[in-house]
C-alpha cells in the first residue's frame, strides 16, 4: 500500500485536497444562482467524456457512460431533494441546505479514477478488459448524472418556489 502512494504523482494529492475542501465547504447551506447550477455538471461531462478510455469500443464505452448518467440523474432525485430549497435576494438565487452527499460523491468519483490510474500504469495489459472498460464508462457517467440530477432537481425547486408552472 505504501508503494501505491508513494508513486502517486503530487497533483493527486493536490487534487484530493481540492475536492476534500469543496465537498466539505458543500455540507453547509450556502446561496446558489440557478444558472450556476449547471457548471459543476457541465465541468463533469466535459472532463468525464474526455477522459473516457475508447480504446477498440467506442460504442460499449459511450453507451455505459450514458446509462450511468441517466442512473445517476434517478438516484439524484432522493439524494437532493428540491422541497428543501428556500429562495434568497427576490427570488434571484436559492439557499441550497448543507450536504455530506457532495463529498461523497467528490470521493468516490476519486477513488474510481485513482484506481483506473493505478491500473493503467501497473498493469496496462488489462486496461482492455471488459470490467475496466464498464467501470471506465459508468462511473464517470454515474457521477455526471448525479449533478446534473441535482441541477435538474434545484431547477425545477427553484421555478415551483417562484410560482412558474413546471
Amino acid at each position: 500500500m505504501l508503494d501505491i502512494l508513494q508513486g502517486t504523482p503530487l497533483w493527486v494529492y493536490g487534487v484530493f485536497l481540492l475536492i476534500c475542501y469543496y465537498g466539505i465547504k458543500a455540507r453547509k447551506a450556502h446561496l446558489e444562482r440557478p444558472r450556476t447550477l449547471l457548471i459543476t455538471p457541465l465541468l463533469f461531462a466535459l472532463w468525464s467524456f474526455f477522459s473516457l478510455k475508447y480504446a477498440d469500443h467506442f460504442a460499449i464505452t459511450l453507451c455505459v457512460w450514458l446509462v450511468g448518467i441517466v442512473l445517476g440523474c434517478l438516484a439524484a432525485s432522493s439524494l437532493f431533494p428540491h422541497q428543501r430549497l428556500t429562495l434568497a435576494e427576490g427570488g434571484q438565487r436559492l439557499i441550497v441546505p448543507g450536504s455530506w452527499n457532495i463529498l461523497g460523491i467528490y470521493l468516490l468519483f476519486f477513488a474510481i479514477k485513482y484506481f483506473l490510474g493505478y491500473q493503467e500504469a501497473v498493469h496496462p495489459e488489462h486496461s482492455n478488459d471488459a470490467e475496466l472498460i464498464l467501470i471506465a464508462g459508468f462511473a464517470p457517467g454515474f457521477t455526471v448524472g448525479l449533478f446534473f440530477g441535482r441541477a435538474a432537481n434545484y431547477y425545477r425547486g427553484w421555478l415551483e418556489l417562484r410560482g412558474v408552472g413546471v
